[in-house]
C-alpha cells in the first residue's frame, strides 16, 4: 500500500477527492430504472441531496459528513511542538515555520488524533488556534475533505 508523508493511504485520499470541489455534498438517487420500452436519455446533473450524513459511494467504509473540533497544527509537529525548542513555545509561529519548510497543515482533534486537511489555504489564518472543521471525515485514513473551517 502506498503512503504519503501525512500517513494517508492512496485509497483514503481518492475517496475524499470524490467529494468534489466547493463543498458539494454527495448525491443519492432514488429513481427506479426505466423500463426497456422507454428511450434512454443521458443522465443530467443530480440535484437530489442525501437527507442525512451517509458515506458516499466511492468512499471507504466509515467516511461521513460531519464536524470535528481541534487545533490547526502542522504535519511535522502534530500535537507536540515541544520538540522544536524555543520555536515550539508559540504553536502558531511554529506551525507557520514548519509549513514554510514543507510540512502540511493538519487538524489535531480534541482527543489528540491528527487529520490531514484537503484545503491548505484556509488553515493558514488559523495556525495554532482552535477551530471547527466541517466536511467529509475519513476516520480510518485520518483525513478530512474540508467544506468549511471556522474559529472557535
Amino acid at each position: 500500500m502506498i503512503r504519503c508523508t501525512l500517513g494517508l493511504t492512496l485509497a483514503g485520499t481518492l475517496a475524499l477527492a470524490a467529494c468534489g470541489d466547493g463543498g458539494a455534498k454527495p448525491t443519492v438517487s432514488a429513481q427506479p430504472e426505466k423500463p426497456a420500452t422507454q428511450a434512454a436519455t443521458p443522465p443530467g446533473p443530480s440535484t437530489t441531496v442525501a437527507a442525512s450524513p451517509q458515506p458516499f459511494a466511492s468512499a471507504g467504509e466509515g467516511v461521513h459528513e460531519g464536524t470535528i473540533r481541534g487545533v490547526i497544527s502542522d504535519s511535522m509537529c502534530g500535537k507536540d511542538h515541544g520538540r522544536m525548542g524555543d520555536d515550539g513555545k508559540d504553536p502558531a509561529a511554529c506551525t507557520k515555520k514548519c509549513v514554510a519548510a514543507g510540512a502540511k497543515y493538519v487538524l489535531v482533534d480534541d482527543d489528540g488524533a491528527v487529520y490531514a486537511l484537503s484545503d491548505q489555504k484556509k488553515p493558514e489564518a488559523f495556525a495554532g488556534k482552535p477551530v471547527v472543521v466541517e466536511g467529509h471525515i475519513d476516520p480510518k485514513a485520518k483525513a478530512i475533505h474540508v467544506h468549511s473551517l471556522k474559529a472557535l
